[in-house]
């Protein structure tokens, strides 16, 4: 009888470990670290700063700067089918070499990318400056590959307005915006772009006066969400977030959001991850000058949402199924 039992007994645990393997081998939780660096496939240190995602095919695509050299930085695109490993796809927008002016007279920060389903065409737009930040422009680069080459097609100000930090936002019907920090940071100006993507064809003033920069968009459900900093250069501040039922009116007053220098971050991008069985929202955010401007870190953090407001909670890491959309956090 004992011996049945302590076969019974090594049964059970086979049993339950199996099931538990099972469980662990369906769940394909992927585990978010923030604070660290991260490195590409090669071992180098990521260098996609002020960009943004975006996902084509079964992959996901990272723009930013590329500050290993602080200044005039060039604009990397790295693949990634986990946020975890990271390929490095190239330099997409080259000094000296896309444009002329690039790297004389002109520089890139926060290059934003999009693909135009009308076209097949991946766009980039960004905040297009001279050193002492006088130009205050925008330019637009294409390209028929994602990797590139790309070329610029437009450089100036949109609407004729001084334009500086910016994003970008398609809605679900494909409409494409361009929103940035306009006439000397005191408004933020939301551009409606023409259907190929290369123009502002209108302009909407929002919370002017309110000197925002750093604005991030999603349109979940029924309600537009917007997250946006104060302009206090590389020092972080306190994030505000606005709701709307149309993107370019009725936006609600701003209200705080995080903590008092959103957990160190400017905002960058919300990312949308369409999963089996939920929809999970990420907020990405840059950590400027930590511990200098060539080696600022990327920060994800899952976005829930509590009694109709959004919340965001500062996480050292935590998980995120992929495959089905769900998070869990410590």
């Amino acid at each position: 009888m004992r011996e049945l039992g302590k076969h019974f007994f090594i049964a059970a645990v086979c049993f339950l470990s199996a099931c538990t393997i099972a469980v662990a081998q369906n769940a394909d939780w992927t585990t978010i670290h923030n604070g660290i660096e991260w490195t590409d496939t090669e071992g180098y240190i990521v260098q996609a700063h002020g960009g943004n995602f975006l996902q084509h095919g079964d992959r996901w695509y990272l723009i930013g700067e590329d500050r290993a050299r602080s200044w005039n930085p060039d604009v990397n695109l790295y693949s990634t089918d986990d946020f975890v490993t990271w390929k490095f796809e190239g330099k997409i927008i080259k000094n000296f070499v896309t444009h002329e002016a690039l790297g004389n007279t002109r520089m890139i920060e926060r290059p934003k990318l999009m693909y135009n389903n009308k076209t097949r065409k991946f766009v980039v737009w960004c905040h297009w400056e001279a050193r002492d930040y006088s130009a205050s422009e925008a330019a637009v680069f294409e390209s028929d590959s994602v990797a590139g080459p790309y070329e610029c097609v437009w450089t100036g100000r949109p609407c004729d307005t001084k334009s500086r930090d910016c994003n970008v936002f398609v809605d679900n019907d494909g409409q494409a915006y361009f929103i940035s920090t306009t006439d000397e940071n005191t408004n933020l100006g939301l551009f409606k772009l023409s259907d190929d993507y290369h123009a502002a064809v209108s302009k909407t003033l929002l919370f002017e006066g309110q000197r925002r920069e750093a604005p991030a968009i999603a349109h979940i459900g029924d309600t537009y969400y917007m997250i946006s900093s104060a302009c206090t250069g590389w020092d972080p501040n306190q994030a505000k977030i606005a709701t709307s039922d149309a993107i370019d009116k009725n936006w609600s007053p701003l209200e705080n959001i995080g903590d008092r220098i959103a957990f160190d971050t400017q905002a960058s991008s919300i990312l949308t991850i369409k999963g089996t069985e939920q929809t999970a929202y990420i907020y990405v955010g840059d950590r400027w000058m930590d511990p200098d401007l060539p080696r600022s870190k990327i920060i994800m953090l899952p976005i829930f949402f509590e009694n109709g407001k959004m919340v965001l909670r500062y996480y050292d890491s935590w998980q995120i199924d992929l495959k089905r959309g769900l998070i869990r956090t410590p």
